[in-house]
Protein backbone atom coordinates (compact mmCIF):
# COMPACT_ATOMS: atom_id res chain seq x y z
CA UNK A 1 0.00 0.00 0.00
CA UNK A 2 0.99 3.59 -0.78
CA UNK A 3 0.81 6.31 1.80
CA UNK A 4 1.12 9.84 -0.50
CA UNK A 5 0.96 13.35 1.07
CA UNK A 6 -0.49 15.89 -1.64
CA UNK A 7 -2.62 19.09 -1.39
CA UNK A 8 -5.47 19.95 -1.81
CA UNK A 9 -5.38 21.09 -5.25
CA UNK A 10 -4.12 17.68 -6.33
CA UNK A 11 -6.31 16.08 -5.09
CA UNK A 12 -9.68 17.55 -6.30
CA UNK A 13 -9.92 16.60 -9.57
CA UNK A 14 -9.89 13.19 -8.62
CA UNK A 15 -11.56 13.43 -4.88
CA UNK A 16 -14.32 11.43 -6.18
CA UNK A 17 -12.84 8.12 -6.22
CA UNK A 18 -11.70 8.32 -2.62
CA UNK A 19 -13.49 7.82 0.43
CA UNK A 20 -12.50 10.80 2.82
CA UNK A 21 -11.20 9.96 6.30
CA UNK A 22 -11.59 13.22 8.63
CA UNK A 23 -12.65 14.42 11.83
CA UNK A 24 -16.19 15.58 12.99
CA UNK A 25 -15.96 19.72 13.12
CA UNK A 26 -18.32 21.75 11.06
CA UNK A 27 -17.79 25.23 9.65
CA UNK A 28 -14.61 25.73 7.58
CA UNK A 29 -13.17 22.77 8.17
CA UNK A 30 -11.97 19.75 5.82
CA UNK A 31 -15.64 17.83 6.58
CA UNK A 32 -17.30 20.88 5.18
CA UNK A 33 -14.45 21.04 2.37
CA UNK A 34 -15.44 17.65 0.99
CA UNK A 35 -19.24 16.96 2.48
CA UNK A 36 -20.47 19.89 0.87
CA UNK A 37 -19.18 19.15 -3.18
CA UNK A 38 -20.30 15.62 -2.46
CA UNK A 39 -23.68 16.84 -1.68
CA UNK A 40 -24.38 17.40 1.50
CA UNK A 41 -25.98 20.50 3.28
CA UNK A 42 -25.11 22.07 6.61
CA UNK A 43 -27.68 20.96 8.61
CA UNK A 44 -26.59 17.37 7.55
CA UNK A 45 -23.01 17.83 8.71
CA UNK A 46 -23.95 19.06 11.54
CA UNK A 47 -25.98 16.56 12.73
CA UNK A 48 -23.14 14.09 11.41
CA UNK A 49 -20.54 16.25 14.12
CA UNK A 50 -23.06 15.83 16.91
CA UNK A 51 -23.69 12.50 16.38
CA UNK A 52 -19.86 11.23 16.11
CA UNK A 53 -18.71 13.63 18.81
CA UNK A 54 -21.51 12.76 21.59
CA UNK A 55 -20.92 9.04 21.00
CA UNK A 56 -16.77 10.01 20.74
CA UNK A 57 -16.91 6.91 18.26
CA UNK A 58 -15.56 6.99 14.84
CA UNK A 59 -18.56 7.18 12.30
CA UNK A 60 -19.53 7.56 8.65
CA UNK A 61 -22.09 9.22 6.25
CA UNK A 62 -21.51 6.14 3.74
CA UNK A 63 -23.64 5.28 1.94
CA UNK A 64 -25.11 8.65 1.28
CA UNK A 65 -21.33 10.53 0.98
CA UNK A 66 -17.89 8.69 0.54
CA UNK A 67 -16.82 10.60 3.88
CA UNK A 68 -16.23 9.11 7.54
CA UNK A 69 -14.64 11.12 10.27
CA UNK A 70 -13.37 10.38 13.96
CA UNK A 71 -14.12 12.51 16.86
CA UNK A 72 -12.96 16.44 17.05
CA UNK A 73 -11.25 15.60 20.51
CA UNK A 74 -9.03 13.41 19.38
CA UNK A 75 -7.41 15.75 16.77
CA UNK A 76 -8.52 19.24 18.40
CA UNK A 77 -7.78 18.43 22.18
CA UNK A 78 -4.87 15.85 22.41
CA UNK A 79 -1.75 14.79 20.46
CA UNK A 80 -2.69 11.11 21.61
CA UNK A 81 -1.28 8.77 18.66
CA UNK A 82 -2.78 5.88 20.14
CA UNK A 83 -6.50 7.65 20.60
CA UNK A 84 -6.25 8.21 17.09
CA UNK A 85 -4.95 4.89 16.40
CA UNK A 86 -8.19 3.55 18.06
CA UNK A 87 -10.51 5.91 16.06
CA UNK A 88 -8.74 4.97 12.44
CA UNK A 89 -8.65 1.24 13.05
CA UNK A 90 -12.93 1.54 13.96
CA UNK A 91 -13.10 2.95 10.65
CA UNK A 92 -11.17 0.54 8.79
CA UNK A 93 -13.32 -2.74 10.59
CA UNK A 94 -15.95 -0.91 9.41
CA UNK A 95 -14.36 -0.31 5.61
CA UNK A 96 -13.50 -4.14 5.65
CA UNK A 97 -17.56 -4.97 6.28
CA UNK A 98 -19.57 -2.39 4.76
CA UNK A 99 -17.87 0.68 2.76
CA UNK A 100 -15.57 -1.42 1.07
CA UNK A 101 -13.03 1.66 -0.22
CA UNK A 102 -9.52 0.30 -1.75
CA UNK A 103 -8.34 4.47 -1.80
CA UNK A 104 -8.43 6.45 1.22
CA UNK A 105 -8.09 9.80 1.63
CA UNK A 106 -7.13 11.01 5.74
CA UNK A 107 -7.57 15.03 5.83
CA UNK A 108 -6.78 15.70 9.24
CA UNK A 109 -5.42 19.59 8.30
CA UNK A 110 -5.88 21.92 11.60
CA UNK A 111 -4.63 23.74 9.35
CA UNK A 112 -1.57 21.63 8.72
CA UNK A 113 -1.21 18.11 9.69
CA UNK A 114 -0.02 17.06 13.19
CA UNK A 115 3.31 14.90 13.54
CA UNK A 116 1.01 12.59 16.13
CA UNK A 117 -1.27 12.33 13.02
CA UNK A 118 1.44 10.94 10.59
CA UNK A 119 2.14 8.65 13.09
CA UNK A 120 -0.81 7.40 13.63
CA UNK A 121 -1.82 6.91 10.29
CA UNK A 122 1.35 5.02 9.90
CA UNK A 123 0.73 2.68 12.25
CA UNK A 124 -2.85 1.22 11.63
CA UNK A 125 -2.22 1.47 7.97
CA UNK A 126 0.58 -1.00 8.33
CA UNK A 127 -1.85 -3.25 10.32
CA UNK A 128 -3.58 -6.20 9.21
CA UNK A 129 -7.20 -4.15 9.48
CA UNK A 130 -5.43 -2.25 6.68
CA UNK A 131 -5.74 -4.76 4.10
CA UNK A 132 -7.96 -4.73 0.90
CA UNK A 133 -6.67 -0.50 1.20
CA UNK A 134 -4.11 0.53 -1.84
CA UNK A 135 -3.50 3.74 -1.60
CA UNK A 136 -3.91 6.36 1.57
CA UNK A 137 -3.43 10.06 0.72
CA UNK A 138 -2.79 12.34 3.82
CA UNK A 139 -3.76 15.91 2.54
CA UNK A 140 -1.04 18.32 3.63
Amino acid sequence: MQILKKSQSEIWPDRGDYHVLTYAEEGFSPLNIHGEPRGLNREQLIAFCRRVNARHETGSLFPLAAISAVPRAVIRDSQDAGALVIHITDFLKANIQTIKATRIICDFRTPSVAPFVMSAIRTVMNSPDASGIEEVVVVE
